[in-house]
């Protein structure tokens, strides 16, 4: 077979030969639309089950098994299991380890830390298929490791040499919930991508279990808290994560195998080109002769290089394949019957253990080094909390933030590089001193005098719950006050109105709601648990949207994943600034005096309210732009028809997860303005 027929071959739509390597089904259709092929026997059976709202839609686009395995595995992974392990933290490490709140300020951090380097997780899978899946067995290894380690955290003996130990294994742990969840959104991206229209249903399911998760936890958390038993939490949650394995052991996401979905990628790639080329009236030759094409106009050649001028496209079609199937590479890299690929195919290592997709690898190589610069970062800063002394943290702080954000530039498109440091800033500017909060509201060191004196119940729980009601009405309000906006008037009123709702910690930490009859847990109720998180949601829905924006086409999973975990650095950092302030000039509760928090308003005041008001300046890195027009990696507004701009968005929305983890953590377990 002659390369031109090879390639007239891999044009067509047909993926006949993809689907008989996988074992796939034929597609049902009915006059209504497309039926997953699962779904159309149970819905023979027990026909009230399609009426079900978004689950019924969900089913019948992507059939019963993932739907309920992605519901279930966010269910109890993200949803419950990490929400306890983050929402436990401070009971074990200050009621359990009887370390200080100084010192838990600075371990508090560590807990967002795995969250920060998913994006590396993302490349690593895509780059190096394990046992012929590119994600399965590396979620089922993350649920199984992370379960270990949350268990061996609950396990470790009640004294205070055991803070620095567990704050190690919450980062491990927690690494293994993010590996789950970023791997989970890039195959559940896949499938919206394969079949769009019941991508929102599917979302809002995902989203719906992750919320029901967030509440059971905080639930839970509270009462064992006060019982004196935090260690119980810890236990069901590495239980839970544990239990996730195995959706993934039976395979029930339905992940197809590596050379399959590399086959598949060509073969999309290849069929948008052929739209691309009819669209623009130019006509790939047939006849094998490599000067032969026929253009309609002068400049659709040109327009076609710019319509086609992704990074994947243009890489995969500048690289050779062997002319006949079932040929071989010069280094010996064999070509099966039936598979098509762009450039080499997977490469196979360590007794076919591991397959390398050196065109994954190639094409993204600078992203590639990137996410292993943040990845040293993170474990820079882990070690600079847990080891380093005071000086030394802060020198760690400025070379991580100079580091990353210059080594941003260098790796991605320069508006989208704007924006990632934004996000980082964003997140910075805001300093997060949780810990003295914590501790003046649960009054941790038993001090006598003018405390609220909440209990976990209340703390965690009661006001928990609220938080996530008040959180679904930000996300509602946002949509209906801020969408038609610029992202430089959604921040500056975003802003000031945080900076406003900040103070209703300072005015309870004052004591002033006592002077107008205000108790304080109607204050803390009204302010923290309803206010401070509706407007937390409006500033934080302009940074989803703005990062679904800017992903660039063929590599949107990897840059949402690097934007986000970036973002969640910039959270470990605000509460390492913290932890600075704390200890150089304004110590609150320290080891010397634990009663004493008369520099506690200031602190606040700074951290709280003068600090943030940064990000109004910081706000104009960001595209010119309304927040409901599409912008493209040059920073330009672009023009798309309404349908295509509704999916695309809810496609590369459902992608966030890092930053929506941080949303609900903030959310599910209120720490004050943090």
């Amino acid at each position: 077979m002659t390369r031109s027929q090879n390639s007239r071959r891999m044009c067509k739509p047909s993926h006949n030969a993809v689907e008989a390597d996988n074992g796939a089904q034929p597609k049902v259709m009915t006059p209504g639309g497309y039926v997953h092929p699962e779904a159309a026997p149970l819905f023979a059976k027990c026909p009230c089950i399609r009426k079900i709202p978004i689950f019924g839609e969900a089913v019948e686009g992507y059939g019963p098994k993932v739907i309920v395995a992605l519901g279930a595995s966010y269910l109890l992974c993200k949803g419950i299991a990490d929400q306890i392990l983050t929402g436990q933290t401070y009971a074990m490490m200050i009621d359990r380890y009887k370390i200080g709140v100084p010192r838990y300020q600075r371990l508090s951090s560590i807990s967002t830390m795995g969250w920060s380097i998913k994006a590396f997780t993302a490349m690593l899978c895509d780059g190096f298929a394990f046992l012929g899946y590119t994600k399965r067995w590396y979620m089922f290894i993350s649920c199984v490791a992370g379960g270990a380690f949350a268990l061996i955290y609950g396990l470790l003996p009640a004294k205070e040499s055991s803070a620095d130990v567990a704050a190690a294994f919450i980062f491990l742990s927690s690494w293994g919930k993010a590996n789950v969840d970023i791997l989970s959104e890039g195959h559940y991206s896949r499938l919206m991508r394969q079949n769009p229209k019941p991508g929102p249903s599917m979302v809002s399911w995902i989203w719906f279990w992750i919320m029901v998760g967030a509440i059971i936890a905080v639930i839970m958390n509270g009462p064992l808290a006060d019982a004196g038993k935090p260690q119980i939490s810890i236990f069901i949650s590495a239980a839970l994560q544990l239990l996730t394995c195995v959706f993934f052991l039976f395979n029930w996401y339905g992940e197809k195998k590596n050379r399959v979905l590399r086959s598949e990628d060509a073969l999309y790639v290849l069929e948008e080109t052929r739209k691309e080329r009819e669209r623009l009236g130019v006509v790939a030759c047939t006849s094998g002769e490599e000067s032969c094409v026929y253009s309609a106009d002068a400049g659709a050649a040109v327009s076609l290089e710019e319509v086609l001028g992704d990074e994947l496209v243009q890489g995969s079609l500048s690289r050779g394949r062997p002319d006949d199937e079932g040929e071989e590479f010069s280094d010996g890299t064999a070509v099966a019957e039936g598979e098509v690929y762009y450039g080499k195919p997977p490469v196979s290592c360590l007794f076919g253990l591991f397959e390398v997709n050196t065109e994954v690898i190639c094409l993204n190589w600078r992203i590639f080094v990137y996410s292993m610069i943040m990845t040293s970062a993170v474990i820079g800063m882990l070690s600079a909390n847990i080891l380093a002394g005071t000086l030394g943290l802060l020198i760690v702080c400025v070379v991580v933030s100079t580091i990353c954000c210059a080594t941003s530039f260098w790796a991605l498109p320069l508006v989208i590089a704007k924006a990632n440091v934004f996000c980082y800033l964003q997140m910075t500017v805001y300093i997060r001193a949780s810990s003295p909060l914590y501790a003046f509201y649960l009054n941790s060191n038993g001090c006598e005098g003018d405390f609220p004196n909440f209990s976990y119940s209340f703390y965690n729980t009661v006001a928990g719950v609220i938080g996530n009601v008040a959180g679904l009405v930000g996300v509602t309000l946002f949509n209906a006050l801020f969408s038609k906006h610029s992202y430089q008037l959604t921040f500056i009123v975003t802003t000031v109105i945080q900076v406003m709702a900040a103070l209703f910690d300072i005015i309870i930490v004052k004591r002033w709601n006592k002077y107008i009859g205000i108790p304080d847990h109607a204050m803390y109720i009204w302010g923290d648990a309803v206010v401070v998180q509706i407007v937390y949601m409006l500033g934080f829905m302009p940074l989803v949207v703005l990062m679904s924006r800017l992903c660039p086409r063929g590599s949107e999973s990897v840059v949402y994943a690097l934007m986000a975990g970036f973002a969640n650095l910039g959270q470990s950092t605000a509460s390492s600034l913290g932890a600075i302030i704390m200890e150089y000039g304004w110590p609150v509760y320290s080891n010397d005096d634990p009663c004493n928090h008369d520099n506690l308003p200031l602190l606040l005041f700074v951290t709280s309210v003068c600090t943030p008001m940064l990000v109004i300046p910081l706000s104009y890195l960001l595209p010119m732009a309304r927040i409901i027009d599409d912008v493209d990696v040059d920073g330009n507004v672009v023009r798309q028809k309404v349908g295509e701009n509704v999916v695309g968005m809810v496609a590369a929305a459902s992608e966030g997860s890092s930053s929506e983890r941080s949303s609900q953590e903030a959310v599910a377990a209120p720490q004050g303005h943090s």
